[in-house]
């Protein structure tokens, strides 16, 4: 699985899995060609960013295993044991 980070100014943001790079670069230099504009991405919360010309920007990915725990759920992500009468 391939993750993607964006530095905007140096500030990282993990973003969530799916996210084509291509697609965000490509999203990035029109906003800039244009003179400015705003990019969204998402991650772990939705991302809005200013991209324009003299703003730093970087896209960095990198191979990792899938994480199998990830399962798109927001409301319950982890699914954890049942402790009832663990203590008795």
């Amino acid at each position: 699985m391939e993750r993607i980070t964006m530095y905007v100014d140096g500030v990282s943001y993990l973003l969530a899995p799916g996210q084509d790079r291509n697609t965000i670069k490509a999203a990035v230099v029109k906003a800039v060609r244009d003179g400015a504009d705003i990019v969204t991405v998402a991650g772990d919360r939705e991302l809005d960013v200013l991209v324009a010309p003299g703003i730093s920007i970087i896209l960095e990915s990198e191979t990792v295993p899938e994480d199998t725990r990830n399962d798109g759920d927001l409301d319950g992500p982890f699914h954890f044991p049942a402790f009832d009468g663990y203590l008795d």
